[in-house]
């Protein structure tokens, strides 16, 4: 068994100069030995206060060193831990949800707010508060209760953009490994700085912390989650890697642009998630140096397993295909599976291979149903003619225009997503009339909500014309100055998006034939 498949062996990094910086947090540094002592601390004090090894935990935590450091010693331990899945802020009706639902045997609030302790305890659930040490640890060796990696060691609650939650398992080798893989992707090594940007119950937080103390390299953490706050801490701090969503990425590259910090240090801008916009990516590339990679993954995969390298933003693959997502590493076989009534080369990508989730749990019984051979990913996409993969939308997501054209979600956001006044997008489906399908409406917010219907059009269709064919654009346009509905972690919820059209602000955007 490799020490790389389990955490709490690289927090202890036994072969590591255990004098190194490895930590930079509010000030402070932290060397591998105080790492390690923080993390047998931790494990002592779960002991003390009665959670045992094997145990079901239902983890709250808040997103810095003492994260880091309690899931090192849930791995010793070898606990089983029901995370709700990248939330930024507390979201007590879903810790409650949970905690009714899978019933664990401790609640762990590692939290500063105590907001919600009285409310967990008041439903029967033993919770225990961890203290944050003011002070280092004693000087202390770290036992591992359990030495092989832990299977079931995550179960992930996920609320996507319907707002039904799922609940994923993932084992502990699985993490490891996605996590080992994805950082050399991004070429982690012993000088890398890495800014911690990501959530600590989300794949990217735990990715840089555990993939910085893998490749004996330094993580920051940030003094501030306002990533337009951050450009002058990553340039006093010299960070070496940054990984944004695409909202961050926005507001981090406006911050540069009006401050101009010197970031010569940055070597990989990484990015994910939802399609970032053109104008949004050029700027960034022209500010900041180094070399920018997209990745694309799933809860299901613990990270990303496709990226577009430098050389794929260089050759501007992105631009000639729409929402391009780059090519699959080699941790995961991918195909796509054709779908009826789709074109020719659209289908399902289907992945397998070692680094898969366990399974879908089914809570009430602690049943986990497993993805089979190939999982599917319920994406659409096809491989353009320079072999990356092009996502085109999820398969519940697909819309039928009125002349009867399939339209493709991630094909219509990705191209609006840097229209001038847009500040988010969602492609919705509303009734039609006379016909069973519905009517796919192209939804922005933001200042654009301001502007009159025909600008809005204007707009619109401009974005649609200089990106798509005719026969993929949306019947319709919508704009509203209002935010829209989110999730928990932050997802777009087309349901209430839909239900709050108001029908008088629709736009008519015509058809195949316009110019």
């Amino acid at each position: 068994m490799s020490e790389a498949a389990k955490l709490a062996y690289i927090a202890a990094a036994p072969g590591a100069d255990p004098d190194r910086v490895c930590m930079v947090a509010a000030g402070r540094t932290l060397t591998r030995r105080q790492v390690r002592n923080e993390v047998a601390r931790c494990r002592a004090e779960l002991l003390e206060r009665g959670v045992a090894p094997d145990d079901r935990v239902l983890a709250l935590l808040d997103h810095g060193p003492d994260a880091v450091f309690f899931l090192a010693a849930a791995s010793a331990l070898g606990l089983h831990l029901l995370m709700p899945y990248g939330l930024q802020a507390a979201a007590l009706p879903e810790w409650l949800s949970i905690a009714d639902s899978a019933r664990p045997d401790v609640i762990v609030h590692a939290k500063r707010d105590r907001t919600g302790v009285d409310a967990l305890r008041g439903r029967g659930g033993r919770v225990v508060e961890l203290p944050f040490p003011a002070a280092d640890a004693p000087d202390r060796e770290l036992p591992i209760d359990r030495p092989e990696p832990v299977e079931h060691f995550l179960v992930l609650f996920t609320s996507g953009t319907t707002g039904t939650p799922k609940a994923i398992s993932i084992g502990e080798a699985h993490v490891c490994g996605r996590m080992a893989a994805v950082t050399r992707t991004m070429r982690y090594r012993p000088d890398a700085r890495i800014f911690m940007t990501g959530l600590m119950n989300n794949t990217t937080g735990v990715i840089n912390s555990f993939g910085a103390l893998l490749h004996d390299a330094t993580v920051v953490f940030p003094q501030t989650p306002d990533p337009a706050r951050w450009p002058a801490q990553v340039a006093a701090e010299r960070a070496t890697h940054l990984a944004l969503r695409p909202v961050a990425l926005k507001r981090f590259v406006a911050a540069v642009d009006a401050e101009r910090p010197d970031l010569s240090c940055l070597r990989v801008v990484s990015y994910g998630g939802a399609a970032v916009p053109r104008a949004v990516l050029d700027q960034g590339r022209a500010l900041i140096g180094g070399d920018w990679i997209q990745g694309y993954g799933l809860t299901e995969t613990y990270g990303p397993f496709c990226f577009l390298d430098e050389a794929g933003h260089a050759e501007q693959r992105h631009v000639k295909h729409v929402y391009c997502i780059g090519r699959p590493d080699d941790t995961l076989a991918v195909r796509i599976e054709p779908v009826a009534e789709h074109p020719d080369g659209v289908g399902e990508i289907l992945v397998r291979g070692p680094l898969v989730m366990e399974g879908y749990v089914n809570v009430a019984d602690g049943t986990i149903e497993s993805p089979g051979e190939w999982l599917r990913t319920g994406d659409l996409a096809e491989w353009s003619p320079d072999g990356d993969l092009v996502l085109k939308g999820r398969m519940s997501g697909v819309l039928l225009s009125e002349n009867g054209h399939r339209i493709y979600p991630e094909e219509v956001e990705a191209v609006l997503a840097g229209a001038p006044g847009v500040d988010d997008v969602v492609l919705v489906g509303l009734p039609g009339s006379g016909t069973p399908h519905e009517r796919p409406v192209a939804c922005v917010c933001g200042p654009i909500g301001e502007r009159s219907p025909e600008d809005v059009r204007t707009i619109v269709a401009g974005e649609l014309k200089r990106g798509l064919a005719p026969e993929k654009w949306p019947d319709l346009a919508y704009a509203t100055a209002r935010p829209f509905a989110k999730s928990a972690n932050g997802k777009i919820m087309r349901g209430e998006v839909a239900a709050a059209i108001d029908p008088a602000g629709l736009v008519e955007l015509g058809g195949d034939g316009r110019g």
